[in-house]
């Protein structure tokens, strides 16, 4: 299926399932126009002729999606809003958008971001492993986009190379047995980053549900944010990105342990090792956990670090190898102001001092997010991460705001979260009335905001 086909299916496969269609005015519809608005500009960046109408409907796009996001804490009132489809539709559908996602990252070809991620974790198994008998190649295979600018050409973290490691192993098994004249070149590890890309959508849609289910208080909604983005026209866009995919998979599982300060720390960790734009987030973190509990977050992203480090370390012959594989890795040109390498997007053409003022007001917004309000609560907490993410897209110099995935699913998590009662408004757990009984009534109006709650750690 050709990509403006899908485009046009999902669109009335999600407005057909979620649009609320007796209260054309509601919030949760706006939301979903809103989301279903970014694949549009997706789509005409990847075309030549329309690129620059792409990248500024993007840009549009992308400012609104920031403004809805900071106001989101003067939305007090959050209706419980069902989808248009019982349970088991919305699971059939949702199962069924996941096996289409899948069978569009094999049957595509990798792409080179991914492919030469992969072959960096090839290294990285053969020096573990001790195997000096196979050359690793640092060639990338050749590929049908081998000449297009895509938006995996970003730079990786080691984070992704780790992960690597597994891929490549079952890949390697997965053709041991086959004649290896029929093999053509790279495909151990196109299919090594077919898997991870892969497993980082399976990550994704499984943190929907659990969040959904267990923070949310409710396993429809669950089900319905991790249909939404399996249906999403930009999740298939990019189907087969790793970079674009993996570090919002781990930024979300934060969110799953969010009351355990370490493992959050972890997931973080992880996240920061494979893009650099997480490292924004680490203060909003620690606001929200307080000053004792945040020494725990930090512990996790550290021992993160470390094993990173050790993990290049281990490919490393010398001093200088590793501080080429660690520091050198992060291209600063592609933040530089004198124009990056394959400088595309919004700011293509446009002298790059006019970016100066947009940095500084980033900055400035993750200072004002860090300090205000000072006691954070999960609502702010997930609304703040998003609007840090997208903020991101206006300043990023190289494909800057095609990099839709990195904040997707927390927008999606934002637009169908209930109303979050700090820890000393919710009872006791096994005093908690159920989100579908009757008795929920009357405790919801004594919430704040009069509408559907679900219970907050702080």
């Amino acid at each position: 299926m050709s990509q403006s086909a899908w485009l046009y299916l999902s669109a009335m496969l999600i407005i057909a399932v979620y649009y609320r269609f007796r209260r054309i005015w509601s919030l949760r519809n706006f939301d979903i126009l809103l989301l279903l608005s970014l694949s549009p500009g997706l789509l005409m960046v990847q075309t030549a002729a329309s690129s620059a109408i792409g990248n500024t409907w993007l840009f549009v796009v992308t400012a609104m999606c920031l403004v809805r996001l900071l106001l989101d804490r003067i939305f007090t009132k959050r209706s419980r809003l069902e989808p248009n489809m019982s349970t088991p539709g919305i699971t059939f559908l949702g199962i069924c958008a996941l096996a289409f996602l899948i069978t569009e990252a094999v049957t595509r070809p990798a792409p080179l971001g991914s492919v030469t991620t992969v072959l960096q974790g090839e290294q990285l198994l053969d020096a573990a492993t001790k195997s000096g008998s196979k050359k690793v190649s640092t060639a990338v295979p050749d590929s049908p986009i081998g000449n297009s600018l895509s938006s995996d050409d970003v730079t990786a973290g080691p984070t992704a190379t780790l992960l690597a490691m597994p891929a490549v192993a079952t890949s390697r098994q997965l053709h041991d047995g086959r004649d290896q004249s029929d093999l053509s070149f790279g495909i151990v590890e196109e299919t090594a980053a077919r898997i991870v890309a892969i497993l980082a959508h399976l990550a994704i849609v499984m943190g929907l549900y659990w969040i959904g289910r267990n923070q949310f208080k409710d396993r429809t909604q669950g089900l319905a944010m991790a249909s939404l983005y399996s249906l999403m026209p930009c999740t298939s866009y990019v189907v087969g990105e790793v970079n674009q995919v993996l570090p919002c998979a781990f930024i979300l599982w934060a969110f799953v342990f969010y009351t355990r300060p370490m493992l959050a720390g972890v997931f973080m960790g992880f996240a920061c090792g494979s893009m650099f734009f997480p490292v924004f987030l680490l203060p909003i973190w620690a606001s929200f956990f307080g000053l004792r509990r945040s020494l725990w977050f930090f512990l996790g992203v550290g021992i993160v670090a470390a094993v990173l480090a050790g993990a290049v370390a281990l490919i490393s012959a010398d001093a200088y190898a590793f501080t080429q594989q660690t520091v050198n890795r992060i291209d600063l040109r592609i933040l530089s102001f004198d124009g990056a390498p394959h400088e595309r997007g919004f700011w293509y053409g446009v002298h790059p001092a006019y970016r100066i003022p947009v940095i500084v007001a980033f900055l400035l917004m993750v200072i004002t997010l860090t300090i205000w309000p000072w006691k954070k609560n999960l609502e702010v907490l997930l609304s703040y991460n998003a609007a840090i993410i997208v903020a991101t897209q206006f300043w990023y110099p190289q494909l800057g705001g095609v990099y839709l995935l990195w904040y997707v699913p927390l927008v999606i998590l934002v637009v169908f979260r209930p109303r979050l009662l700090a820890e000393k408004d919710y009872q006791a757990p096994q005093q908690q009335p159920s989100i579908r009984g009757s008795s929920f009534e009357s405790p919801a109006r004594n919430s704040p905001g009069g509408s559907v709650s679900a219970r907050l750690h702080r």
